[in-house]
């Protein structure tokens, strides 16, 4: 009996578990799919920026806007007449080896104009925060800005949505989550799909066990 009472118990919290997994997902899609919609609807700006700062990194494993594929989002440091903007210029392909791409990739020196709009600058959650470099120094694990430049620079980055390098090299366009919407739900549906399907497990086993006793 006590031996039932606590196959019943681990059942019904590996049920709970699965049905929390669900639902936990199925609520990241839609914040994602608001996160998506609240970028589509950002005004485009115009900003005076007088030059990049030679140093340029990439934000690396970012999916890219519309095939998911991974790459790096190149980010440069912009002056203006009064403050440093940490600009997102686009989204690279990933390479085997990335780094001589730096230097096809030099940023203009001359003053310009960019267009884009503001996004505020990403934030850690949570205790775990990991390295902020991956393999090469200008390969960013997470946009901190202390790893681009000594300037004081604004809370937010400008991302653009007209190019200043060739278009052959960058797909520009509104960052991707590194989780987009459409892989939230496939979770979603996969842990409903195993709290759907463990009931039938456990009734299948009983009868068969019922089944075996009988005969």
């Amino acid at each position: 009996m006590k031996s039932r009472t606590l196959l019943l118990i681990l059942f019904l919290l590996a049920e709970a578990s699965l049905l929390a997994l669900a639902h936990w997902q199925w609520r990241r899609y839609h914040q994602k799919l608001a996160l998506e919609n609240a970028q589509a609807s950002l005004p485009v700006v115009t900003l005076a920026m007088h030059a990049y700062q030679p140093t340029q990194a990439f934000l690396t494993q970012q999916s890219a806007p519309l095939t998911g594929r991974l790459g790096w989002r190149l980010i440069a440091v912009a002056h203006t007449s009064n403050t440093a903007v940490i600009v997102d210029r686009g989204w690279q392909p990933a390479q085997p080896s990335p780094v001589p791409v730096f230097t096809h990739l030099t940023p203009p020196s001359s003053p310009t104009t960019l267009s884009g709009h503001w996004q505020p600058l990403p934030t850690r959650k949570g205790w775990l925060k990991g390295p902020d470099t991956t393999t090469h120094p200008q390969l960013l694990a997470f946009l901190n800005p202390a790893r681009l430049t000594s300037a004081t620079v604004l809370p937010d980055y400008f991302q653009l949505t007209k190019p200043d390098v060739p278009s052959t090299t960058l797909a520009l366009g509104p960052a991707a989550p590194l989780f987009p919407p459409q892989r939230h739900l496939a979770y979603a549906i996969q842990w409903l799909a195993m709290a759907l399907t463990l009931p039938l497990l456990v009734v299948g086993a009983w009868w068969a066990k019922r089944r075996r006793r009988s005969s």
